[in-house]
């Protein structure tokens, strides 16, 4: 089966990405981009508005894959509902690792997007992700469905936190056991005050 070939925005998306996560942004140019793509400065302003824009067009390509991921590795899986939260974070996790994940979505992206856009993007992708987990915990009758979105919020927020300390840590692998054990007891934790608070409200 054939596939359809890269547009020239594929193409800019796709060196940008890689270009942008090896060098970081401010190291990287647009007339390198163009000529990694095979194209012209002129297609680079002809697709994007600046360097800024196709940055930006660069982390929403990782993100969608961050988002796959967590997604379908979770599912493959199959979790109990009170197992979906603590297996997703791990995949988020991993995903949040990956080089180019790491660089363009932690440690280049606040600075470059501006803390309000960098949130915008993340926020339908992985607070989706863990509406979706939590969204299981209230049909389960183990949350209030109307806090689903601000709590959705606030976990999403403890899960960048912890990517945000593994992408700056001196040593990133002893970080990331760290920022998973903490996460995994927090969730845990989470996990059991939702289940009992579910059982003393329940009738004898």
């Amino acid at each position: 089966m054939s596939t359809a070939p890269l547009t020239n925005r594929d193409r800019l998306v796709a060196q940008a990405r890689r270009l942008f996560a090896e060098n970081g942004f401010a190291a990287v140019s647009v007339d390198e981009v163009a000529a990694a793509a095979g194209l012209t400065k002129g297609a680079v302003y002809y697709q994007f508005k600046d360097k800024t824009d196709l940055f930006r067009a660069a982390c929403e390509a990782v993100m969608a894959d961050v988002a796959r991921y967590v997604d379908l590795s979770t599912m493959a899986e199959s979790p109990h509902p009170l197992e979906e939260i603590v297996i997703g974070g791990a995949k988020m996790f991993d995903a949040y690792e990956a080089a180019d994940a790491r660089r363009l979505l932690l440690i280049d992206g606040p600075s470059v997007l501006g803390f309000e856009q960098w949130t915008a993007l993340q926020e339908p992708v992985c607070i989706g992700l863990i509406a979706h987990a939590m969204g299981h915990l209230a049909e389960a009758g183990l949350l209030d469905e109307a806090i689903v979105p601000t709590l959705s919020h606030l976990v999403f927020g403890a899960f960048v936190q912890g990517a945000l300390r593994i992408a700056v840590a001196a040593d990133p692998a002893a970080a990331s056991l760290e920022v998973r054990a903490a996460t995994l007891t927090l969730i845990r934790g989470f996990l059991v005050g939702v289940t009992h608070q579910a059982q003393a409200q329940s009738p004898p």
